[in-house]
């Protein structure tokens, strides 16, 4: 799966002298909402042919494009296409990869099992990643039950095949979790991963696509939301407040630390929403629980040291 070349293919497919949107080629991926994705992606790669999409309000937003534009024939005043229902065009072909991945996502949500397999876990591993451009630094890091020893770390470099699309994060990360997974021997009780669970528009995220593909229970600790609603902030620390969508909770929102910002606490599979509160409260010194945070300071060393060789 190559999305940022179908990206490339649908940009190819906009005529000489016509225009598209970036929700357009969004929404030919197979997901609008991956409009500013695509936005970022093509500011960075610069695609022949990106000077042909503009925002949905006809601005022209890559340097140069309004230019090649005028060459083509299309009319631009002001930094934008004067007539999008004259210019536009949204003729696209192609096989529509984010569509196909939320229905995996959809499919994978019914095998989440919100039920305890584990409720004293005496090893619980952390995963987390770092980028540098197109390279993955992944790390692992076991705890015990409490979080003050560490039992094992692990650390590993791969490439990134999947751009960062909000809602997608598991097809860009899990390949870099899964190996360093399997160099964790024994296999950890518990993982907690650094993202969403079942809090999550498809309701399956990159900690329960993790829990669901490698066997394991596994909670979701997110810094920010992507759906939901919280309830009042916690007073004081520790205290934690359902967050619900459509009004039914998916998670929980936890004031870790003395800081009033949250942590997002959900379901990846294999443990319930208590249960998965209470074992990160008890591994939270700082904001963070603590294997989380020491995968987090690995991979980010990982990713010096690979700089550093260069």
């Amino acid at each position: 799966m190559d999305l940022s070349r179908e990206i490339e293919d649908l940009v190819a497919q906009i005529p000489a002298g016509r225009v598209s949107t970036f929700a357009d080629l969004a929404d030919a991926l197979g997901d609008v909402r991956a409009a500013m994705a695509v936005f970022r992606l093509l500011r960075e790669s610069r695609t022949a042919g990106s000077h042909r999409l503009v925002r949905a309000s006809g601005e022209v937003p890559f340097p140069g494009g309004a230019a090649l534009l005028r060459q083509e024939g299309v009319t631009v005043r002001g930094g934008r296409v004067e007539d999008l229902s004259r210019f536009g065009w949204r003729e696209f072909r192609g096989p529509r990869t984010l569509a196909r991945l939320r229905r995996e996502q959809r499919e994978l949500a019914r095998l989440v099992d919100a039920h305890d397999r584990v409720r004293r876990p005496r090893r619980i591993a952390g995963f987390d990643v770092a980028y540098d451009g197109d390279t993955a630094f992944a790390a692992a890091v076991v705890t015990d039950a409490g979080g003050t020893e560490v039992l094992q770390e692990v650390a590993r470099r791969e490439p990134v095949r999947f751009p960062y699309i909000p809602g997608y994060l598991a097809y860009r990360e899990f390949p870099a979790i899964e190996s360093c997974f399997r160099l964790l021997d024994p296999p950890p009780d518990l993982l907690m991963i650094d993202g969403h669970g079942v809090l999550h528009p498809a309701r399956c995220g990159i900690a329960s696509f993790a829990g669901l593909k490698l066997g394991r229970p596994t909670i979701g600790v997110a810094k920010s939301l992507l759906v939901g609603e919280p309830g009042p902030l916690p007073r004081v620390p520790g205290g934690s407040t359902e967050v619900r969508v459509d009004g039914e909770v998916f998670g929980a929102a936890l004031r870790s630390g003395k800081s009033r910002r949250m942590i997002y606490v959900s379901v990846g599979s294999g443990i319930s929403l208590e249960t998965a509160v209470r074992i990160t409260k008890r591994l939270c010194r700082t904001r963070i629980p603590e294997p989380l945070r020491r995968a987090d300071i690995l991979a980010g060393e990982e990713k010096r040291k690979w700089k550093k060789k260069r």
